[in-house]
């Protein structure tokens, strides 16, 4: 793994849109579909929304949203039906020129905080799960979802 040097991690704006997008598409083995109107909803009730910007690309880009969002995810609302204070991950995306250089975890790293981190990952994303379990994330249920088994993680804090 070559780690990316001279990156910044910045919330997104208006100006990335249409990069996440189109990285976000690029990616639907493992997120959902994202159009600008549905980033725009995202980023505006966002937790966190941010990009890691190596000079001046977008290297990937995570966002997470509180507790108590409004948001039409049967994911979401499983995390919502069982805990009380969490950070759900929606998705994070990394760009395939950038994969395998420590994106994901200087992401993660700033995305993982004092309230525990719940997300889901599709059961045949075994490079998905396997990162997940270095990083100590446990697997806390399933969930069917669009013909797919998702795996419901919990990192505490």
């Amino acid at each position: 793994m070559t780690p990316v040097e001279n990156t910044t991690i910045r919330p997104i704006e208006q100006h990335d849109h249409d990069t996440i997008v189109d990285l976000n598409q690029g990616a639907l083995e493992g997120v959902g579909p994202l159009d600008h109107e549905s980033l725009a909803l995202l980023v505006k009730q966002a937790d966190q929304a941010l990009v890691l910007d190596d000079g001046g690309d977008v290297a990937g880009f995570v966002i997470t949203l509180p507790t108590g969002a409004v948001y039409d995810s049967s994911r979401y609302e499983w995390f919502e039906n069982r805990l009380d204070e969490y950070v759900y991950l929606d998705r994070i995306v990394v760009a395939e020129t950038h994969r395998r250089q420590g994106v994901a975890s200087r992401l993660y790293d700033a995305v993982e905080s004092d309230l525990p981190v719940a997300l889901e990952v599709y059961e045949t994303n075994e490079p998905s799960l396997e990162f997940h379990r270095r990083r100590g994330y446990q697997e806390v249920g399933e969930l069917e979802h669009a013909g797919k088994t998702n795996l419901m993680l919990i990192k505490a804090s």
